[in-house]
């Protein structure tokens, strides 16, 4: 899958400088605070079709966090109106 743009980004996180462009790439995000006042970091990824055929079949997603701790987190889907599907 592929980070993309989308219209609620306002900040853009940069790779680290000890990463080249095939191991990190820039990503849109929208930073901000949820209904309840947390703050959360919101970024969008397009699946390819080969992720789309995978996800059919049943195979799993896979997270990658580089580090050694992981934040809470959650995966989800917009339906046609934008909503989540959470």
């Amino acid at each position: 899958m592929r980070p993309i743009d989308f219209k609620q980004a306002n900040v853009t996180f940069n790779k680290p400088t000890t990463m080249d462009d095939s191991e990190c790439l820039p990503i849109q995000a929208y930073v901000g605070q949820d209904v309840n006042g947390n703050p959360h970091v919101n970024t969008v990824w397009q699946p390819s079709k080969e992720d789309i055929e995978a996800i059919n079949a049943g195979r799993p997603i896979v997270v990658c966090v580089l580090g050694t701790g992981l934040p809470p987190m959650s995966l989800f889907t917009y339906d046609q109106e934008g909503n989540s599907n959470e």
